[in-house]
């Protein structure tokens, strides 16, 4: 999930993968055809965000991270509509997402960074980005560069990857080939996730949740994303990354703030 300019929470993290996976295990390349899209949950849902330096350390940098899914008609078309708000004390960071509900391509993606200082809005359909005044000019030289090339090759909204792995045919032995693109940080890549075999968490209950882990290898630096995906429901329940020997966390919330 490379790192050109991937703004991944507060890191950096680079996408590149290891394309041996793809010799060992039962590669898909993902395509419209293969997304479960009639089986993605709608709603509300919260996700705690934290950074530890070791697996031992104390959480810092606690954050909340609240995301909405829901179906909405746009220009005539079945849309998804993701919004995405994470706040620490104030608004760190807000997106607002539009997917083609038949493929899942991008319509529309708006974002805002406080460590940025600025937002900018792509119109997939239009083929144009509107830029606030704060944006530097070399962000927008590059921007539009990536922006026009992503039109190249089918791709998936990066920034709604939860979302996108929730609607994924998971099988054990199997690795997605997926061509992500962050709108705004770098340009479209290809990225392989390996399902590495079934794990098992505990909830408040005590009660085992049976889940497919996935993992994301980085190969321009040490470190790996996972993400442990319920085989009930395949909704991401937790996520551990490790980049520049410190870890991230994402838990998912059994309950919603909102009803």
């Amino acid at each position: 999930m490379k790192y050109l300019a991937k703004a991944f929470f507060f890191f950096a993290f680079p996408i590149s993968t290891l394309t041996s996976f793809a010799q060992k295990y039962d590669t898909l390349t993902i395509k419209p055809a293969d997304l479960r899209i009639k089986d993605l949950k709608k709603g509300k849902s919260t996700y705690i965000v934290y950074n530890k330096k070791t697996k031992e350390s104390p959480s810092e940098r606690i954050t909340l991270v609240k995301i909405n899914v829901e179906s909405k008609t746009y220009n005539n078309k079945p849309a998804v509509v993701i919004t995405q708000q994470w706040d620490r004390d104030t608004i760190m960071h807000s997106a607002y997402t539009i997917l083609n509900a038949n493929d899942f391509s991008a319509i529309e993606h708006d974002y805002y960074w406080k460590r940025l200082g600025y937002s900018v809005k792509f119109d997939f359909d239009a083929k144009k980005i509107s830029f606030d005044t704060n944006t530097p000019d070399s962000v927008k030289s590059k921007s539009i560069e990536d922006f026009n090339e992503s039109f190249s090759k089918y791709n998936l909204n990066w920034h709604s990857d939860l979302i996108v792995f929730s609607v994924l045919p998971y099988k054990e032995n199997r690795v997605f080939k997926i061509n992500f693109y962050d709108p705004g940080f770098g340009k479209a890549e290809e990225n392989f996730y390996e399902i590495t075999g079934t794990d098992f968490l505990a909830n408040s209950t005590g009660e085992k949740i049976e889940c497919w882990v996935m993992k994301l290898t980085f190969t321009s630096s040490v470190g790996y994303q996972k993400f442990w995906v319920s085989k009930k429901d395949t909704q991401v329940l937790k996520e551990e990354d490790f980049f520049n020997n410190s870890y991230r966390y994402k838990l998912k919330s059994e309950v919603s703030e909102d009803n």
